[in-house]
C-alpha cells in the first residue's frame, strides 16, 4: 500500500509551491497521495484535485489546518476529508482571511514605525489569493535585507512579544472541531509535540478530536512513541506528514519526508 503525506501547504496559504506543483512533486516522489492542509483556507484544494485526476491511483485528501487559541496558546487542528464547498466552513475561512489581511496591514504599519520600509504590495507577491501570514512578511523582510532569514524575522520582530507582533483573530479549538465535523470532516490534533508544556493535551482531545498527528518532522522518536501509544489507547486515527512549506532535499521539494499509510481507508 502506498504512503500519503498528510500535512502539506501550498501557495494558497504559506507554502512556496502551487497546488498543481505539490501534486506533481508528490507523485514524482513516489507517494500514493497527499493531503492539502493549508492554513485557514480551502482555496488550493480544487486545483490539487484537478491535477491529481491526471494521474492513475493518486489521491488528494481535502483538508485544512485551522489555527486556534486555547487560553493564550496556539493549538492547530487539522481537518481531513472535508467538504471544501461547505458554506459555513467557506464563510469562516473568509472571515479569517479578512482578519489576517487586516492584521498584516497593522504589522506592516508597525514595521514602518520601526523604520522597516516594506509595503503591502511587497508582501502580497509571496501570497496567492491575498492571504497574508507572518511568514510572507518575514520573506519580504529577508528579501529586502533587513534580516538574513525568516527565522531571524520572527525572533527579532514578528514573534509573540516582539516589537511588530499583533494579536490575531481568535478561534477556540472546540469551534474549529465542530465546524470541521459539520463539513463532514475528521478533526485531528496537529503536531502535539510542539504544544507548549502548560497545555493539557487530554483537555484538547476531549473536545472531540478523532485523531493525532503522531509523526511530524519536528517530533522526536520519543514523541512518536508517546503519541502512538496515546492514539492506540484512545483508539484515535494515527496520521503523519511533513508539514511541507518550503524545504528541499538535494534540490527536490521534501514532500513525503514524513508519510503514512492512509488511516482513513476503512472509515
Amino acid at each position: 500500500m502506498g504512503k500519503i503525506d498528510m500535512h502539506v501547504h501550498t501557495k494558497a496559504s504559506d507554502g512556496i509551491l502551487s497546488p498543481k506543483e505539490v501534486v506533481e512533486w508528490a507523485f514524482r516522489n513516489g507517494l500514493a497521495g497527499v493531503a492539502i492542509t493549508d492554513h485557514d483556507t480551502v482555496n488550493g484544494i480544487e486545483e490539487a484535485c484537478l491535477t491529481a485526476a491526471g494521474y492513475d491511483n493518486f489521491q488528494v485528501i481535502p483538508g485544512i489546518e485551522l489555527s486556534t487559541i486555547y487560553y493564550t496558546e496556539e493549538v492547530h487542528i487539522l481537518g481531513y476529508h472535508i467538504d471544501y464547498y461547505h458554506s459555513e466552513l467557506v464563510e469562516l475561512t473568509k472571515t479569517i482571511r479578512d482578519e489576517r489581511l487586516n492584521r498584516g496591514k497593522k504589522i506592516i504599519q508597525r514595521l514602518k514605525q520601526l523604520n522597516y520600509d516594506i509595503s503591502i504590495e511587497e508582501v502580497l507577491v509571496y501570497t496567492e489569493g491575498g492571504v497574508i501570514g507572518r511568514p510572507h512578511i518575514a520573506r519580504a523582510l529577508a528579501n529586502k535585507g533587513y534580516v538574513s532569514t525568516m527565522q531571524e524575522a520572527f525572533e527579532k520582530l514578528l514573534g509573540k512579544g516582539k516589537p511588530a507582533f499583533i494579536e490575531r483573530f481568535k478561534l477556540p479549538p472546540n469551534e474549529a472541531i465542530d465546524i470541521i465535523e459539520r463539513a463532514g470532516g475528521i478533526p485531528v490534533l496537529a503536531h502535539p509535540g510542539l504544544l507548549k508544556k502548560n497545555i493539557n493535551i487530554m483537555d484538547i482531545l476531549n473536545l472531540g478530536i478523532r485523531g493525532i498527528e503522531v509523526y511530524h518532522t519536528k517530533h522526536t522518536s520519543a514523541d512518536n512513541k508517546i503519541y502512538l501509544k496515546l492514539a492506540e489507547k484512545l483508539r484515535l486515527f494515527i496520521t503523519g506528514g511533513s508539514d511541507y512549506h518550503d524545504a528541499f532535499m538535494h534540490g527536490i521539494p521534501a514532500i513525503g519526508s514524513i508519510s503514512v499509510s492512509n488511516p482513513f481507508k476503512d472509515r
